[in-house]
């Protein structure tokens, strides 16, 4: 099959996948050796053990293939009802069930079009990870960032909260990655951006703050532990990007 037909393939299956499971998609594909160029030092490690042997194949004709399902409007709407410390914790609770269905698709998802194209599958983030370890830094070396690979494929831009913001969806969404030595036509990146909009520093003071921080990312990771949500969630950046940005009336989930 031609690389285009590939594509058409994939975008096939990810397609029916997503009818079955009532959810909207978006997929890109970068690829391998920039993917891999762009990592930090430890995931490009890691991704050299999970590609094994093949990884000089993979620098040579390897391509990342990125997915991602977004989240149904529902879950979004849930996120951070009431005001601090009289949160509906119950209500919040609905996006984190939204998580973990989404990334139980994911994982389903990404493993059909592995076998498909004979690829290996890179399931979305490990759940529950941010309790496991002691500081943000620690966690670095057990995954492989998706947000590379989709920021690189044009499934959307890095936004200010260093999410991905895909042009239909906003950052709700989630992501995982296919890994694939087969021809396969590869998708341009985003030229688009945040611009001016600050939506999502308004609605978290660690973003708000990052730049007096030693890393926000550590603030937010005890955050979410904090938080106490049956996964370790909080997504109100994601709802003030989807409802409060200046790009707001573009996005529909």
């Amino acid at each position: 099959m031609s690389a285009t037909e590939n594509l058409h393939l994939v975008e096939a299956i990810l397609a029916a996948e997503g009818k079955r499971r009532g959810l909207k998609w978006a997929i890109g594909v970068a690829p391998f050796d920039a993917v891999y160029g762009t990592l930090l030092p430890v995931q490009k490690t890691r991704l050299s053990e999970i590609a094994s042997g093949s990884i000089e194949h993979m620098m040579r004709e390897g391509s990342v293939i990125s997915i991602a399902y977004a989240y149904p409007p529902y879950a979004i709407e849930a996120i951070a009802q009431g005001r601090e410390k009289a949160w509906d914790m119950e209500r919040w609770n609905v996006y984190a069930r939204a998580y973990m269905r989404l990334n139980k698709a994911l994982n389903e998802t990404s493993a059909l079009i592995a076998k498909e194209l004979g690829g290996i599958a890179i399931p979305a983030t490990v759940e529950g990870l941010s309790s496991q370890v002691s500081h943000v830094e620690q966690y670095y070396a057990q995954r492989v960032s998706h947000r590379v690979a989709a920021e690189l494929s044009g499934v959307g831009w890095r936004g200010k909260n260093e999410l991905i913001v895909n042009p239909r969806f906003g950052c709700a969404i989630r992501l995982a990655s296919i890994l694939t030595t087969v021809t396969i036509m590869r998708t341009p990146s985003s030229k688009q951006g945040c611009g001016e909009c600050r939506a999502c520093f308004d609605a978290c003071r660690f973003l708000n703050n990052k730049g007096k921080l030693d890393n926000y990312r550590e603030q937010c990771r005890r955050y979410l532990v904090y938080l106490n949500l049956e996964d370790e969630v909080c997504g109100k950046c994601i709802k003030a990007c989807l409802k409060e940005s200046l790009y707001a009336g573009q996005f529909n989930l």
